[in-house]
């Protein structure tokens, strides 16, 4: 069957990362176009984890959690899109699928013709705003952020940590797997300063109406230390507003005001309302973009053909 869809109801196209990269907003613009379908749960990363046994991972425990809360078998994949009308793309979003191995082959042996959508951001910041991001959750890795440069600490062994900000490492599996033109890779400052210009490239690259206008006015899954924990225990990311919504409602019912726009938009702008963003140390940022990644920031340039100048300066 090579050359068409392996599996009915296996996705069109996939987000694969990389994280905290905008890969949430983008996420969350796509599902208000009307010919694309994208379910509820972001990172199912089931051609991550669909051959893996739990005793694979070493004992990690952040590898496990994250394990445990993933799509794992086919069955319960495919339910994900159950709800897609015939005339809708289906996609979702994993940005674990950029660092895992097995994934690029996976993806492949389900549909050989999917398309893939990456999005990058200079590696340092991308590392800093991760770090701001498990400060929001109260899952610091460690409480400096300059342990990064510690090749033997926790920052190195993580794949949501130095690991992920190899992007030509991660990125270049894809192409061993899948044709150039159905690979499309945007950067982060162009999906933020030019948002309508990438949404209608993605559209005419999914082949599907360009001129639908999408809301674009929120910035999701914004990162940074929480400035008020009693505010947060209302209506951060787990508070009492969420849990009391999934204790009284039906699912159908949440998931209509998730995808509700205004309400989103308040709920964003209270919870971003309350995070503390202090900037990165220039010279570990330094370090990290010269020492670290300079080499893989260079290859990317070439495999992808983008500028990327500003990220070495």
């Amino acid at each position: 069957m090579e050359g068409s869809k392996r599996y009915d109801g296996i996705p069109d196209f996939l987000i694969i990362g990389a994280g905290k990269s905008g890969t949430t907003s983008l996420d969350n613009y796509l599902k208000q176009h009307p010919q694309i379908f994208i379910p509820s749960l972001k990172e199912p990363n089931f051609f991550g984890y669909e051959l893996t046994k739990i005793e694979d991972l070493n004992g990690d425990p952040q590898e496990i959690n994250h394990f445990k809360s993933s799509v794992t078998t086919l069955g319960d994949y495919l339910s994900l899109f159950a709800s897609a009308s015939p005339s809708q793309l289906k996609g979702e979003t994993s940005n674990t699928y950029l660092y895992h191995e097995k994934a690029p082959e996976r993806i492949q042996y389900y549909n050989p013709n999917i398309k893939l959508i990456a999005v990058f951001r200079q590696p340092a910041d991308r590392l800093y705003s991760r770090y701001l991001h498990l400060a929001r959750v109260k899952k610091l890795p460690s409480k400096n952020f300059e342990d990064c440069l510690n090749e033997k600490s926790i920052w190195w062994k993580r794949n949501d940590l130095i690991k992920e900000g190899f992007y030509y490492k991660n990125l270049s599996r894809f192409y061993n797997y899948f044709p150039a033109e159905n690979i499309r890779i945007y950067l982060y400052e162009e999906l933020n300063k030019n948002t309508e210009t990438v949404l209608k490239d993605v559209f005419h690259f999914l082949q599907i109406d360009h001129s639908i206008e999408i809301d674009t006015t929120i910035r999701y899954n914004q990162s940074g230390f929480v400035k008020n924990q009693f505010l947060d225990s209302l209506y951060g990311g787990d508070g009492l507003v969420q849990k009391t919504m999934k204790a009284i409602l039906p699912s159908k019912a949440i998931t209509r005001l998730k995808a509700n726009i205004s309400i989103q938009r308040a709920l964003n702008s209270l919870k971003n309302k309350n995070l503390e963003r202090p900037k990165i140390d220039p010279k570990v940022r330094e370090i990290l973009t010269h020492k670290i990644y300079g080499d893989d920031i260079r290859n990317l340039e070439r495999l992808i053909n983008k500028d990327l100048t500003r990220w070495l300066k």
